[in-house]
């Protein structure tokens, strides 16, 4: 492990690396501060409950400030990550885990949270804060459609700070970790935790509502269903377009370091196949591999930093079915058709 982390630290400031590195790191740091914003001007305030550890925090700003909740489930996460999942993982999520709480503080702790509500909520009615949430939503009367506008702006902001960070080769971390973490000893693709653990979070916002009798944080709670929505649509759309699935073919001199990189590193298998110039007639071999989106940054990196010549065709899949995706399931039409035809076929 610590021989692990010393070469990961050697390989980012080696000077081939240091440039590339600086930008991603540059966009790290962009990414958590526009997902900080959304957060700590949009949602919190608004108590707009759509997932993650936003969304807890909400729900335990009664007792805890959300900045503080927040350093405690991002660090206790990244720590179950690190001992589950590993180094190379968690390192991933490792500016977002310093830095969210940290910019959330300084939204909330600076005295310039309050000017901005009061410009964006018109009324004589004064705004009563505590701990970065507003506590007498109901007495303001704000109108459904700016509830709505804000919502939509704090999912806008979500999601674009999420594919920033994406395109930098990293994480977000929070409930990132605990949806890998179950779909490493499940097996369930991600994408259905991830779901799950959200929904869940958004289902007690609004159960907590009802039981209350707050009709206005009700609305809040509804509004959040479409922040999460708008924050899944820009992920697919900013980053990884319309399918989670991508492959790659892979023609270079250093195949054997190459496959190495991908068994070990990037912890997938791959399919080599003898290939043929067309104009040199010169057999090569070129290697094929399946990967998930979150993967693409590190699996791109990968290649450049073995061999920039090498020659590789990176294509979005329709879908990817095996060990390590979905599992490969035939329409209930197609199976009943199947069973009709062995029916026929022992009559």
């Amino acid at each position: 492990m610590r021989n692990s982390i010393v070469d990961s630290i050697k390989t980012f400031f080696a000077k081939e690396n240091l440039f590339k590195n600086i930008r991603n790191l540059f966009l790290l740091l962009a990414g958590t501060f526009v997902l900080s914003l959304g957060s700590g001007f949009l949602l919190i305030p608004f108590q707009i409950i759509s997932g993650g550890i936003t969304g807890i925090t909400i729900l335990t700003s009664d007792f805890i400030a959300p900045d503080i909740m927040s350093f405690i489930l991002s660090w206790g996460l990244f720590v179950i990550g690190f001992i589950v999942l590993g180094f190379k993982f968690t390192v991933s999520s490792l500016i977002s885990t310093i830095f969210y709480p940290v910019f959330l503080s300084l939204i909330m702790r600076t005295g310039v949270l309050e000017p901005f509500l009061e410009a964006l909520i018109p009324g004589d009615v004064p705004i009563e804060i505590t701990n970065g949430v507003i506590t007498n939503l109901d007495a303001l009367n704000i109108d459904i459609g700016l509830l709505l506008l804000i919502g939509i702006l704090g999912g806008t902001f979500t999601g674009v700070g999420c594919s920033l960070t994406f395109h930098a080769g990293g994480s977000t971390g929070g409930l990132d970790i605990l949806t890998f973490i179950v779909s490493k000893f499940t097996g369930i693709k991600e994408s259905i935790p991830f779901f799950c653990f959200d929904g869940s979070i958004v289902i007690i916002g609004i159960i907590v509502n009802v039981v209350n009798g707050d009709n206005s944080h009700l609305i809040t709670g509804i509004i959040g269903i479409v922040a999460a929505f708008i924050t899944s649509m820009l992920i697919e759309l900013i980053y990884s377009g319309n399918t989670s699935a991508y492959m790659v073919d892979i023609i270079s001199n250093k195949s054997d370091e190459m496959l190495d990189f991908i068994l070990h590193d990037l912890d997938r298998s791959a399919t080599i196949f003898e290939v043929t110039g067309g104009y040199t007639k010169e057999k090569r071999i070129m290697i094929r591999v399946c990967f998930s989106r979150r993967e693409y940054t590190k699996i791109k990196n990968g290649i450049a930093k073995i061999d920039k010549n090498a020659f590789c065709m990176f294509n979005q899949t329709l879908f990817v079915g095996g060990e390590g995706f979905d599992k490969i399931k035939t329409s209930e039409f197609e199976s009943f058709k199947y069973i009709k035809k062995i029916n026929e076929l022992k009559k």
